[in-house]
């Protein structure tokens, strides 16, 4: 993909982020500077402030650790909004054994086992429609 090509695609998965987070009562802000933040979810009602950090796919580097950083990525078509530490925290052993992460201190994944994929489902960023009608359905 040309980098024009990866720049639109980065600006049309912020939208889809975006508008998935102003369902959910949040607001967004861009930083003016990207120093590891691409956005800022902010929801008035309780205070939530996410600093979002938008990933084509499950993503992880050491120079988001501490800093209460979100990773925000795709997986089949559904997107996830998960704290960095988090996942470093969960992170299989194979990941942060390899040298990728040991030596460069990044990690990223294309595609995920059933048990990662089972550990980002409780993050899924659903739209409030489903989120809605999936309470209603239970007892």
């Amino acid at each position: 993909m040309s980098r024009y090509g990866s720049q639109v695609r980065e600006v049309i998965n912020r939208n889809v982020v975006v508008s998935l987070a102003l369902e959910q009562g949040f607001n967004a802000f861009l930083p003016v500077y990207d120093g590891g933040v691409d956005f800022i979810l902010y929801r008035e009602s309780d205070g939530q402030v996410r600093k979002v950090q938008l990933k084509g796919r499950w993503t992880i580097d050491r120079k988001y650790v501490g800093r209460d950083i979100w990773i925000a990525f795709p997986i089949e078509n559904n997107w996830y909004l998960i704290p960095h530490d988090e996942m470093v925290g969960s992170a299989e052993t194979g990941v942060i054994q390899s040298a990728s992460w040991t030596e460069r201190g990044q990690y990223s994944r294309p595609y995920l086992s059933a048990a990662v994929k089972a550990r980002c489902a409780p993050f899924r960023f659903a739209p409030i429609a489903e989120v809605a009608a999936k309470a209603a359905e239970e007892p």
